[in-house]
């Protein structure tokens, strides 16, 4: 196979880092040689690069544990045959995520730097004296167990959660996980025995494959992958193909599993909206708020609605915002097979391009509402099962993770790296969504922490954080302050 960087090799070692500006200009005759300066410079110590803040965020959250974990995964190789530990794929994937490449080829030109090399070493905690070929790690994904590789996600999810760290975006002191389905790859012809089949009005047959996702969702536009649970029909046999809502029987168990003593609040769409799912909700504890259509449940819905115009004080106007007037109500008590629920509504009187729009939803829940909680129900709960559809897969689809590209042809191996693109994504979430980038500019200007810019403020965009991160990894050796930081740094997230 093709080795990574060649001995000798070298890259730019340019600083890019949090203290170089953009319109920084570098001093020459034009000919490749430097100008004189003016007067001899001081020496400056190193200053912090923009990769620094993957191996900042990795030790604070996770410190030796994420590597531990990825050692817990089982080798099925023949180790004293191999050149390259897991542990070293592992990130190598990781990183082709979290630079948004695209592909496994994309990733081969990335590679060849010194100090990707260097940087790659330095996350995975080994000594490889070459960077390895993607080949390498799509056969060692071909190979492993995609539960296993899940675990790793898991383990993540549940140490933010025992560390304290996502307590702020508690709900009435229960986690919001949002569950939902979504479309990876779509064929012509079928891929593979566990391909979901499609026959369209006009004749013609498609082959797919999906994944259910259950993430812990916020109000600041978090998107956590806890748990996954692949689509897929067993056998090719398709008289009675798998579908979301047994893929829900399968993930619920896994979610129990993983995160028995975790207090959840389920947000589910109207396919949910059955005795099945309530009785796994009671029995589990959890709450849920789920979307409830007038034909999901017709005689319940119709009772719901008989239920609260019978009751005209269970109605609350509610202002959000400059452009959005609410009218809020609710029914309490509705019977069904043995469960007693509630029915929230809500007609917003918004503005589209200067016209009126009037827009109806409706939820059913087990949390009793009234006037002191339908508003936090209603926009804080049930309305933020939209953070898996827009923080989650369109964000995993549309911006460059490129979730629907398919990256192994073996069941196995785009399973894996299924997983390792939701390990990226989380690690790109803390980055993002903590106030590091905050920090370190203050850290390395000497400025007071309010003198300084919040991520997007700096940055401008996500895609130009990325390209900052990619260039910064591939050219920039992390700095001295991504191994010991002068002083303590505590990152916290915006529950805005």
């Amino acid at each position: 196979m093709e080795q990574g960087i060649q001995e000798g090799e070298k890259a730019s070692e340019g600083n890019i880092g949090l203290q170089r500006k953009d319109t920084e200009e570098v001093r020459g005759d034009g000919k490749g040689k430097k100008t004189k300066p003016g007067r001899r410079q001081d020496e400056r110590p190193a200053s912090i690069v923009d990769a620094d803040q993957i191996k900042i965020t990795v030790g604070h959250f996770f410190k030796d544990y994420l590597n531990g974990w990825m050692d817990e995964v089982h080798e099925p190789r023949e180790l004293e045959q191999c050149t390259y530990s897991s542990r070293h794929l592992f990130w190598f994937g990781i990183i082709m995520f979290l630079f948004r490449l695209g592909s496994r080829r994309q990733l081969l030109f990335e590679r060849e730097t010194a100090s990707f090399h260097s940087n790659l070493l330095s996350l995975s905690g080994t000594d490889e004296e070459l960077v390895a070929h993607t080949d390498t790690l799509n056969y060692l994904l071909e190979l492993i167990d995609p539960a296993e590789m899940e675990m790793v996600k898991v383990k993540m999810i549940r140490k933010l959660i025992s560390d304290k760290r996502l307590d702020d975006f508690r709900f009435y002191g229960e986690f919001l996980v949002a569950v939902d389905g979504t479309e990876l790859f779509s064929f012509k012809e079928q891929h593979c025995e566990q391909c979901l089949k499609t026959e369209h009005s006009g004749g013609s047959v498609t082959w797919s494959h999906k994944m259910l996702e259950a993430k812990i969702v916020s109000e600041c536009g978090l998107a956590l992958s806890a748990c996954s649970e692949s689509i897929q029909n067993e056998g090719g046999l398709y008289v009675k193909q798998d579908c979301e809502l047994k893929a829900f029987y399968r993930l619920e168990k896994k979610l129990k599993k993983h995160f028995a003593r975790t207090r959840i609040c389920l947000l589910l769409d109207g396919l949910y909206a059955c005795k099945e799912v309530f009785d796994i909700c009671r029995r589990n504890n959890w709450s849920f708020i789920i979307v409830f259509k007038e034909g999901s449940i017709p005689t319940l819905h119709a009772e719901a609605v008989r239920t609260r115009n019978s009751h005209p004080k269970n109605f609350l106007p509610v202002q959000n915002g400059d452009t959005v007037f609410q009218e809020l109500s609710w029914a309490h008590n509705l019977p069904y097979h043995g469960h007693s629920v509630h029915a929230l509504f809500c007609k917003d009187h918004g503005q589209m391009k200067g016209v009126e729009s009037i827009t109806d939803w409706s939820w059913i829940t087990d949390i009793r509402p009234d006037a002191e909680n339908i508003n936090e129900l209603v926009n804080k709960g049930g309305r933020q099962r939209w953070k898996i559809e827009n923080q989650g897969f369109k964000d995993q689809k549309r911006h460059d993770f490129e979730l629907e590209h398919l990256y192994g042809e073996h069941p196995n191996a785009w399973k894996n790296y299924y997983h390792l693109l939701q390990i990226a994504h989380i690690l790109t979430q803390l980055i993002i969504h903590g106030d590091l980038c905050r920090k370190l500019q203050a850290l390395s200007s000497g400025k007071d922490m309010r003198q300084t810019l919040p991520f997007i403020g700096y940055y401008r965009s996500i895609r130009n954080f990325v390209r900052r991160l990619t260039e910064s990894f591939r050219n920039c050796i992390f700095s001295e302050y991504a191994w010991s930081l002068p002083e303590k740094i505590q990152i916290r997230f915006s529950s805005a």
